[in-house]
Parts: C-alpha cells; structure tokens; sequence
C-alpha cells in the first residue's frame, strides 16, 4: 500500500485503539440472566434488534437496559447490567497511545466507531486513565460515533457522512478496521482501508514518515 499520499487516518475503535472481548460481555450476560444469551440470539434474532437500535441512537439508555431486562425475564440492577455490557471493554495500551500522538504531529486523525453512550462514557474515563489527555478530543481532530451520527458502518453513507463533515479527500486517507465488510465498503469510496486483525494492530502496520 502506497501511504506517501496519505494526510488523513480514520481508526475504529474496539479491537483497534482498546482491546475488545464481545464474549466477555455476553458470559456475564448470562449468569445475570440464568441461560445461555448467545444460543437464545441465534435462535430468536427478531427479539435481539435493540442491540443495533442502540447502536444508531434509535433507543436511549434506560430503553436498552429495560430491553436487556425483558429478555432476562426479571429486574437486574442496572449497574450490574452496564458492568456486564463495559466488560468487553479491555485495555488500551499506552504504546498505542504514544503511536497515535506520533501520527498526530503528521496526519489528521479521526476515529469512527459502531458503538453506544454507555461504552462511550466507560471508554473516555479509560482513555483518561490510559493517557495524559482528560478526552479523546484533545487528540483526534473529531471522533464518529454510529450512535451521534445515527449511522453504522458497512454502511456506505456513514463513510460518505465522515468524508463531507471532515471535508476529507478519499483517496487521501487511511481506514484502520477489524472487520473486512467494513475495509471492503471504505475501499469502494476510494479510502485506502488496512484490515487488522481483532486486538492485534502493531506499530509496522502505521506510516510514520511516509508523507
């Protein structure tokens, strides 16, 4: 991949800038609510459409939680149920950090994000903890969430909608994701997509100094 072009990088975030464990979550999931939530989804998908509804701002948090709480058939804390839903929220670790603030001092950074206001929240108080910065802000130029922007990756539009807020020229920014749906649709924009693998983005896989 040629990056001398390249004056823009947009990240994902889970399993990229912090470690993402969907299962973690989901194990918890299942104590609170005394069966096996996965088996349940694959065999009731209808009833599981909240997930994505959350995801694109289409329900606010208590509606989520009530949601999650229907499925269990009772009432669960609803601390025990963030508790449970941060846990596939693993750790960003600080060399990432010092990698993004390298690329910052050469390229504009974003990040865009299929994620939610509760995960936003647990993963801002990590990024403090994890950095010198009190958000993410003070070091990306502006952060995409599906859930703000009311729009999910592999979605072409939520591309397009990044592209014309940022003003940026497609063929002059780089896509970091873990899932190829995701790099195959920003390609097909004319993005330059690197597909990484789930928790495992080294710095080889950056362009320092390539401009």
């Amino acid at each position: 991949m040629n990056f001398n072009n390249i004056e823009n990088i947009i990240f994902d975030l889970g399993g990229i800038i912090i470690d993402l464990d969907i299962a973690h979550s989901f194990d918890l999931f299942s104590q609170l609510f005394g069966y096996d939530i996965r088996e349940k989804m694959m065999q009731d998908k209808k009833n599981y459409g909240f997930f994505e509804q959350y995801e694109i701002g289409l329900i606010d948090d208590d509606t989520f939680r009530q949601s999650l709480m229907k499925l269990a058939g009772k009432d669960i804390d609803p601390h025990l149920l963030d508790r449970a839903w941060n846990a596939m929220l693993g750790e960003i670790h600080p060399e990432k950090i010092r990698w993004m603030e390298d690329l910052a001092d050469r390229y504009n950074l974003f990040i865009l994000s299929n994620t939610n206001s509760i995960h936003i929240r647990h993963f801002n108080e990590k990024f403090a903890r994890a950095s010198r910065y009190n958000h993410p802000g003070e070091l990306f130029k502006k952060t995409y969430y599906s859930h703000e922007i009311r729009d999910r990756k592999p979605n072409l539009s939520c591309f397009q909608y990044v592209l014309n807020d940022a003003g940026l020229e497609p063929e002059k920014t780089l896509f970091y994701d873990d899932h190829i749906e995701n790099t195959e649709a920003a390609r097909s924009l004319g993005i330059q997509a690197v597909l990484i693998e789930q928790n495992a983005l080294q710095k080889e896989d950056l362009p320092y100094g390539r401009k």
